[in-house]
C-alpha cells in the first residue's frame, strides 16, 4: 500500500495519522464547500490533494493553440480509466471526452492543456508537462492549484484533488497495480515518467449542481513546478512559473437513471435513486440523521471530542451483468446532506475506469470493512439491483 493510501486507510479506520499529514488533510477539506448546507466528504483516492497557495506574481509566458491533424487521448487519463478503444471513442461522439491542446512556455517547462471528460456530475482534466524530470523517487508537484468554472469565482462548488499521474492503476479490488499489468514490489519506486518523457497532471473535480461543468468557461492556473518533500509537507520550487489556461469544457449529461427504494440492511439508509454514466456514479438516499462522537485534532495538534452527523454507507463499486464485480471503483467522493434540516443524503463518486452504464446490474455499498488489508467480499457488501 502507498503512503498516501495508507494515511487514507488510517482515517477510514480511525487509527493514528502524523501530525503533517493531517494538517495537509484538514486543509484540504477547506477547499469543499457548505454550500446549501450539504456537508463534504473528504474525495478520497490515492491522488496527491494540493492546498492552493497565496497570489503571486504573474509571470508572462507565450501560449500557442496546436490544431493537430489528429488528436489523441491523454495517455494518463486513458491508462488510468482503464479504457478500451470502442469505449473511448464513444465518449468522443457523445462530447463527454474533448479536446484541448493549449500550450503554454515558461522557461525550459512546457504544459499542454490535453484533454477533458464531463459528464452531469464530474470532471477529468489532463495537462501534459515537457522539459521537466524530478529526480529518482521523488513525486512531482505544482505549488499552487487554481481552477475557476463558470462565474469567475474558484470551483468550490463540490470538491477536487490533483496530481501527477504515477503509472498505477487500481485493480478490481481496489489496489493499486502498474497499469502494464506487472506486479507491484515492495519499495517500487513509482515512474511518472511517461515514454517519450513527458508526465502528466491530472485534476478530478466533482460538482454540487447537476450540469455545472458542461458548456462552461473554465480558467486553470497551474504555478511553480517542483518535487514534494513528505516531511515538509510542501513543494520544493526548481522549475518557477505560472502556467494559464481558459477554454470553454464540453459534455453530456446523459445518464442511466434508477428509481430504487432500497434498504441497506440496518444501516438507516434507503437508496432512492441512482444515476450512472461511464465516468462517474450519483446516489440519492433517505438517511435519517444519526449523531455520532469522535475524536478530532486542531490546527495545534490538539485533541478534542467532537459530534457530527454518521455518514451513509458509501457506494464502492459495481457488478455487471456478466458477473464481474469491481469493489474498489471509486477515485474519489464527495457527498452530504442537501439542506440543514432535510434527511436526504447525497452521494458522488468519480470511477477510476470507465464503464458501460447499461452494463451494471448492481451497485455495491460497503457494511463494513475487513480486518487488517484484506480486499472486501460480499459479505462486506450490500448489493443494490438496479433495473
Amino acid at each position: 500500500m502507498s503512503k498516501f493510501n495508507e494515511i487514507i486507510y488510517k482515517l477510514q479506520h480511525d487509527t493514528e495519522v502524523p501530525e503533517n499529514v493531517w494538517m495537509r488533510y484538514t486543509d484540504t477539506l477547506s477547499k469543499l464547500s457548505d454550500k446549501g448546507q450539504k456537508k463534504p466528504v473528504p474525495i478520497i483516492s490515492k491522488s496527491r490533494m494540493w492546498p492552493a497557495a497565496a497570489a503571486a506574481v504573474l509571470i508572462i509566458g507565450t501560449i500557442s493553440m496546436s490544431a493537430a491533424a489528429h488528436l489523441q487521448w491523454s495517455r494518463g487519463l486513458e491508462r488510468r480509466l482503464q479504457s478500451t478503444p470502442e469505449q473511448r471513442q464513444e465518449l468522443e461522439d457523445n462530447q463527454m471526452a474533448s479536446f484541448v491542446e493549449q500550450s503554454v512556455t515558461q522557461g525550459e517547462v512546457t504544459v499542454t492543456a490535453k484533454q477533458s471528460i464531463v459528464d452531469n456530475n464530474v470532471a477529468y482534466l489532463s495537462f501534459k508537462v515537457e522539459g521537466y524530470k524530478p529526480a529518482e523517487g521523488m513525486e512531482p508537484g505544482f505549488s499552487d492549484v487554481n481552477v475557476v468554472v463558470g462565474d469567475g469565482k474558484e470551483q468550490n462548488s463540490g470538491g477536487w484533488s490533483a496530481s501527477f499521474y504515477d503509472g498505477l492503476v487500481q485493480g478490481a479490488d481496489g489496489k493499486a497495480v502498474p497499469a502494464d499489468g506487472t506486479p507491484l514490489t515492495e519499495g517500487e519506486t513509482r515512474s511518472y515518467t511517461m515514454e517519450d518523457g513527458s508526465m502528466e497532471f491530472q485534476i478530478m473535480m466533482v460538482s454540487v449542481e447537476k450540469g455545472q461543468f458542461i458548456d462552461k468557461p473554465i480558467h486553470v492556473k497551474l504555478k511553480d513546478l517542483g518535487t514534494y518533500q513528505e516531511k515538509a509537507g510542501d513543494i520544493t520550487v526548481e522549475a518557477a512559473g505560472e502556467w494559464n489556461f481558459d477554454w470553454t469544457l464540453t459534455g453530456s449529461s446523459e445518464v442511466r437513471k434508477y428509481k430504487l427504494n432500497s434498504a441497506l440492511g440496518d444501516s438507516g439508509a434507503t437508496v432512492l435513486e441512482a444515476e450512472v454514466s461511464p465516468i462517474s456514479v450519483s446516489v440519492r438516499y433517505d438517511f435519517p440523521r444519526q449523531e455520532i462522537t469522535e475524536r478530532v485534532m486542531d490546527e495545534n495538534g490538539k485533541e478534542s471530542l467532537s459530534t457530527m452527523n454518521k455518514e451513509a454507507p458509501v457506494f464502492t463499486g459495481v457488478r455487471l451483468k456478466d458477473g464481474t464485480i469491481y469493489t474498489g471503483i471509486s477515485n474519489g467522493t464527495y457527498g452530504g446532506y442537501t439542506a440543514e434540516n432535510s434527511n436526504i443524503y447525497e452521494d458522488t463518486t468519480l470511477l477510476n475506469r470507465l464503464i458501460e452504464a447499461e452494463q451494471v446490474e448492481s451497485l455495491l455499498f460497503i457494511k463494513s470493512y475487513p480486518e487488517g488489508e484484506q480486499p472486501l467480499t460480499e459479505e462486506n457488501l450490500y448489493f443494490v439491483p438496479v433495473k
